[in-house]
């Protein structure tokens, strides 16, 4: 059924409003506004979930329509586009929290990942069990720890032995 995982996760809400619904029988309007579709898919809903035409009007039983989007909503795909749709807002969720530090930009040296923990600047002081890093302002700072951050990266050795030897 196209456009299925526009509808398939109101499912829940879909089958209540149903079972509050006192009709024997469910007409392509009720189905738009429960599905929130247009009129050709609302069609197409009610030819897959056993619907029927009397004149021109389409139709379902109501107690019939609800048992098949019960079996719907129990499938697998019911399950996956839940999970996809979580996953989906989680990763949202994630990228709206990290974009304003997406936005930053880290003044640095041209030479800065091929620094070396020797080679640190003034004002940063790495010894074991003490790290000091001197800064005015918050550019400064985030240079600075990039700037440490290369050097451990391209000297992790070194640094090991740096922040263990006492």
């Amino acid at each position: 059924m196209p456009a299925k995982s526009q509808w398939i996760l109101r499912l829940p809400y879909i089958i209540e409003q149903l079972r509050a619904l006192p009709s024997p029988v469910i007409d392509r309007p009720v189905v738009e506004e429960l599905f929130q579709v247009g009129r050709r898919q609302a069609i197409y809903l009610l030819k897959s979930f056993a619907g029927f035409q009397s004149g021109k009007t389409f139709l379902a039983g109501r107690l019939a329509l609800i048992e098949q989007l019960e079996r719907v909503q129990g499938g697998q795909e019911f399950r996956e586009e839940h999970r996809r749709r979580s996953r989906f807002a989680e990763d949202l969720a994630r990228n709206r929290k990290l974009a304003p530090g997406k936005k930053i930009e880290i003044p640095a040296a041209e030479d800065v990942r091929d620094r070396r923990l020797a080679g640190l600047p003034a004002g940063i002081h790495l010894k074991p069990g003490e790290l000091k890093i001197e800064f005015s302002g918050t550019g400064d700072l985030l240079k600075r720890l990039f700037e440490l951050s290369q050097a451990i990266l391209n000297d992790y050795g070194g640094f090991q032995k740096m922040v263990e030897d006492e």
